[in-house]
């Protein structure tokens, strides 16, 4: 069994927000600058996190700071914006308040506000990267990327460039706060990409070539739940049991990537030179690499489909394929890259970044370059 590194502490469920004042308090912050997107500011999430603050906590007086700019996809130039904000205001913590964009420059952030430098010789060697931290909580508003809790996270040098890792145990955050209600104004085709950005998480978590039953067994339990939520959700983004039901997921999704992602996310990667939506990028990569899949030795991908749903005992990642389109299908997301707007034609790249990727060294099986061949062609459409 592998060793998996331990979660950051969690509070989780309906009014769980009203936990952020204290646990501020419990690390000694009382300037923190939430990092936020501005869409999370016109939809009033942003004040429901200032309110929670109003009045300190056990006594504590809170003189919180916005920084609003960070970018869809995470940039060093919104990083570096979000330190200057940082300096400015004289924080002593940060509160990553978004998706996975806003919870990734906050592990970066973090870095640079007490080791110096700059960011990209953190990208370039994380080996770098010290203990010295600012504080770092976490509060996601989507239910998907499970980036509230991992100890990595890809930030792009350049807003159309390919990501670069910044992956250490001192950028994990300390606490995460997942509160359902924070994502009531998720909009309807983000609820879907998210959620199945989730899927993918613990589908490549399960299959990871990583035993770890424990992992295996969260992994699992995050697909059943998007399987049997995500439809809801998308249909209705009040409907409590849903929301929190996904939010669960997200969780669980990124409990799962300790254990290892997979082909999944190295395809994903060789198009992230566009400002295409990873969630999206990765569930449709997943049909054609469970089709890949479909032979692997023992009953992994048998139990992958029985967590699924799916009947049968023959060609289970031709199952999973099909139920995956299905549900890509149903809930509005397109059925290929070429689908999304991708039009770069420069395949022997796209094949080049898949095959180099390590995400390819926890895969139950290492696709070759001629694998990527067949599997970006798959995907592009």
């Amino acid at each position: 069994m592998n060793f998996i590194p331990a979660y950051p502490d969690v509070h989780f469920g309906y009014g769980a927000l009203d936990q952020l004042g204290p646990e501020l308090t419990r690390r000694g912050v009382s300037r923190p600058l939430i990092i936020t997107d501005q869409g999370l500011v016109r939809h009033g999430v942003c004040d429901q996190v200032l309110r929670s603050l109003v009045g300190g906590a056990a006594g504590h007086a809170f003189s919180a700071a916005v920084f609003d700019e960070i970018p869809e996809n995470p940039t060093i130039a919104g990083v570096e914006k979000a330190l200057v904000a940082y300096q400015a205001n004289r924080c002593d913590g940060i509160v990553g308040l978004g998706g996975g964009s806003v919870l990734d420059s906050g592990k970066a952030l973090r870095v640079l506000t007490h080791q110096g430098g700059s960011l990209i010789e953190y990208l370039r060697d994380p080996a770098r990267i010290g203990r010295t931290v600012a504080p770092y909580i976490t509060v996601p508003t989507t239910a998907g990327t499970g980036a509230e809790v991992t100890f990595g996270g890809g930030i792009h040098p350049e807003a159309h460039g390919h990501a670069m890792s910044i992956r250490s145990p001192f950028v994990k955050p300390d606490l995460a706060i997942c509160d359902p209600a924070l994502t009531f104004s998720l909009p309807a085709h983000l609820t879907a990409a998210t959620g199945m950005d989730a899927l993918t998480h613990c589908i490549e978590g399960f299959l990871s070539n990583r035993d770890n039953p424990p992992a295996e067994a969260i992994a699992l339990d995050g697909i059943a739940r998007v399987v049997n939520f995500v439809g809801r959700a998308t249909a209705d983004g009040q409907d409590r049991t849903a929301r929190e039901q996904m939010m669960m997921a997200a969780l669980e999704g990124g409990m799962a990537i300790y254990a290892g992602l997979g082909p999944i996310h190295a395809l994903s990667m060789a198009f992230g030179d566009s400002p295409l939506h990873h969630g999206t990028l990765v569930t449709v990569a997943t049909p054609a690499v469970m089709r890949f899949y479909n032979d692997l030795p023992g009953m992994r991908m048998q139990r992958l489909a029985e967590a699924m749903g799916l009947a049968g005992d023959q060609d289970a990642g031709l199952r999973i394929a099909d139920a995956v389109e299905q549900m890509n299908a149903s809930l509005g997301l397109p059925a290929s890259v070429r689908a999304m707007g991708y039009a770069r034609t420069d395949t022997v790249r796209m094949v080049d970044e898949a095959t180099r990727s390590d995400f390819n060294l926890t895969a139950p099986r290492r696709p070759s370059r001629q694998d990527y061949q067949h599997l970006v062609s798959a995907v592009l459409g």
